[in-house]
């Protein structure tokens, strides 16, 4: 069995969307014949299902390979740091023992004065003892005593802060020693590869296998660029990039990066279809007398799209890479790193849109078709105009040659109020139903030059026989078949104007309305 490690680097990543794949790439001695190399450096978390190793070049050739894992006990003391401690805590416990002895010799000493002191108190309270010894004597004997005392008390407190000192030292040299002698579980992998060369040969040994704790999704960043000159239109810059999560264990330093928007873990077969029977009954007589009208607000479908902050990725149905230029390094920390993966200028038409029925301001707005081969992902959005960011969406699935809108936030100067008057009406005789709706919509140009727009607005449409809704006076309005009406309309400075349109729902009498 192989003793020997060989360290290996990684030289490239492919993310994709639930894990990656690693190529590691060791340089490595064989002799001749069959042997088996140990190589390290790879992930206790790696798919054993997923490893291949192979021979660059035709030195050798691989004839099986396989994972093993190990523990083991470390600690992160280092001998040198090790001797370092104990040095210190060994020289910490020899001058406490000195600095001990001091002190209770200088104990001592001070008993000895105190005695003195309690003489010489003593001594002058005795009869005739100023008679006998003058008292400058007594003075002199008193002022000695006195500076012995002080100098004595000095040096205890001296030697008891160093005594503290010594032993905080001491007791954080033990603390040290302990924490950092203490031993850890090592987790270690190794891709074990058989191999047989007919000679004794240096080989470059290449790794690949899969890993889960890694991943990437999309995000992009719209710039819009407008020309003053030419305000309808302007110039988007659409930066993509990929962001990279990985807490696999490994660094990858300087390795080539690729994201991929294939599943190579899911089921490749089709699933089985269930069969969905439809079944229908007899209307009851009450059911019969009348019908019953639900409003419901239907959204219009378009190209894919994500939900959340970060949407799974959705490439459409056609497995896509991207490969940014240069090297990358990703550490394993679990933080976001993002890596641009491409940067293109989109010729855009820039209009504003005027939505009374949902805001009262008008809104920046570029439509474009998306060029080149690779489609847009669907990504958090992040919006700018010029140099300044002005919010964040969430990017749709764009195909190649797909056309495209992208709002870029409020239009300031242009203010809208919004109302609607009805009028119902019931024939005696037939008791069909009549609805009548105005809207006016007044708009304001707060601006000092003249701002030109679009007007959004809806009416409902029918999808049954006995209800009909027919646009009655709107002229110089467009209505499609979805029930969007569009206008195109333009404000002098400092102005104000009022534009109006009017429809009508008609209804037979068992028709129930839910308005």
């Amino acid at each position: 069995m192989p003793e020997a490690i060989a360290e290996s680097r990684p030289t490239r990543v492919t993310f994709f969307e639930d894990r990656a794949e690693v190529t590691r790439v060791a340089d490595v001695s064989v002799s001749d014949g069959r042997q088996w190399l140990r190589v390290g450096g790879m992930t206790p978390l790696l798919d054993d299902r997923s490893v291949q190793a192979r021979v660059v070049g035709d030195k050798a050739k691989v004839l099986a390979a396989r994972v093993t894992r190990r523990t083991r006990q470390i600690s992160d003391l280092k001998p040198e740091r090790g001797d370092e401690l104990f040095r210190i805590i060994t020289e910490a416990a020899q001058r406490l023992g000195l600095l001990q002895n001091d002190m209770l010799r200088l104990s001592q000493r001070a008993g000895y004065v105190r005695e003195l002191i309690d003489g010489w108190v003593d001594g002058l309270t005795a009869p005739r003892a100023l008679l006998d010894t003058p008292p400058t004597a007594w003075a002199e004997v008193w002022q000695l005593l006195m500076a012995r005392d002080v100098d004595l008390f000095e040096r205890e407190l001296a030697s008891q802060e160093e005594l503290e000192d010594v032993h905080e030292k001491q007791h954080m040299a033990s603390a040290q020693l302990s924490s950092e002698s203490t031993t850890r579980a090592l987790f270690e992998c190794f891709v074990e590869v058989q191999v047989e060369s007919v000679a004794a040969n240096d080989i470059e040994l290449e790794v690949k296998y899969r890993t889960p704790c890694a991943l990437w999704r999309p995000e992009h960043l719209a710039r819009l660029h407008r020309d003053a000159k030419q305000p309808a239109t302007g110039e988007m810059e659409w930066t993509t990039w990929g962001v990279v999560w990985q807490r696999t264990g490994e660094d990858w330093a300087d390795v080539d990066v690729a994201f991929s928007t294939a599943r190579p873990a899911q089921i490749a077969s089709a699933p089985l279809l269930n069969d969905d029977w439809l079944q229908k009954r007899k209307k009851t007589a009450e059911e019969k007398k009348q019908v019953v009208v639900q409003m419901r607000e239907q959204a219009i479908s378009d190209a894919g799209g994500g939900s959340g902050e970060m949407p799974g990725v959705d490439d459409g149905g056609k497995p896509l890479e991207f490969s940014p230029k240069g090297k990358v390094t990703l550490l394993s920390n679990g933080q976001p790193r993002r890596v641009e993966i491409s940067r293109r200028g989109v010729k855009a038409a820039v209009v504003r849109v005027l939505m009374p029925e949902r805001a009262q301001t008008a809104f920046l707005r570029a439509d474009a078709s998306w060029p080149g081969d690779a489609p847009i992902l669907a990504g958090p959005l992040h919006l700018a105009r010029g140099g300044a960011l002005i919010g964040r969406t969430l990017a749709k699935f764009v195909a190649p040659g797909e056309k495209f809108e992208t709002g870029f936030g409020p239009e300031e100067g242009v203010r809208s109020k919004r109302g609607v008057r009805e009028e119902r009406e019931t024939a005696k005789l037939t008791g069909s139903q009549t609805i009548t709706r105005v809207v006016t919509l007044h708009l304001s140009n707060l601006g000092d030059e003249p701002r030109e727009m679009t007007i959004l607005e809806r009416i409902p449409v029918s999808e049954i026989e006995g209800l009909e809704v027919k646009l009655t006076d709107a002229k110089e309005w467009k209505l499609d078949k979805d029930g969007y009406l569009t206008r195109q309309v333009s404000i002098k400075p400092r102005a104000n104007d009022v534009f109006a349109f009017e429809y009508e729902i008609k209804a037979k009498s068992n028709v129930v309305l839910p308005f």
